[in-house]
């Protein structure tokens, strides 16, 4: 089998595996710089909103205008937690967007090609840059969900198979089914 995994589904299939870690991907250009704008206005509203906090503890007696202030301060905090917020969900759309517009490209990308060989002894796992060997018996499940089939190592590697490389859906059965043979074999 040989594929090329787009942003897209690996970031999809990282939000399917059971035991998943966060991995890191490299955002399209000025979009780290949207990220990177909704965390800071959101540090300047939980510092502000901080400041607020210490200004109503600290004071023994308020007045009116403290009130007053106070009460616009708020506004202004809530202002800013909202902006913080719309900036996340469009920094979610337009990275959504942006990975759909150019899955096929990545899907295509010969430096990320991937070629998975599976046989009766072990999984071979071959890229551009390295090659391994799993043998079944360091095979610690596997599972079919969302379009991909999950393999898990003993040692939380997991190699990942989109079923769009198989002709058809019961294609893809039969690998899964071969795949849970090896393992239950080789326990």
């Amino acid at each position: 089998m040989d594929y090329s995994l787009s942003v897209l589904e690996r970031t999809k299939a990282s939000k399917l595996i059971n035991d998943h870690k966060k991995e890191y991907l490299k955002p399209y250009g000025y979009l780290s710089l949207i990220q990177k704008a909704a965390v800071s206005v959101l540090g300047v509203a939980a510092l502000f909103t901080l400041i607020t906090l210490l200004m109503l503890s600290l004071k023994t007696a308020p007045d009116a205008a403290f009130f007053a202030r106070t009460r616009n301060f708020s506004i202004a905090l809530l202002v800013l937690f909202g902006v913080a917020l719309a900036l996340f969900k469009l920094y979610d759309v337009l990275m959504n967007n942006i990975m759909k517009k150019h899955q096929r490209v990545e899907q295509e990308d010969p430096e990320t090609l991937q070629k998975v060989k599976l046989n009766r002894f072990f999984i071979e796992n071959i890229t551009n840059t390295a090659s391994g060997k799993i043998y079944w018996k360091n095979v610690k499940d596997s599972y079919r969900k969302g379009g991909f089939i999950f393999i898990h190592m003993m040692n939380d590697n997991c190699v990942v198979i989109p079923e769009r490389v198989f002709a058809s859906t019961s294609e893809a059965a039969e690998v899964f089914d071969f795949i849970n043979e090896q393992i239950a074999q080789n326990k």
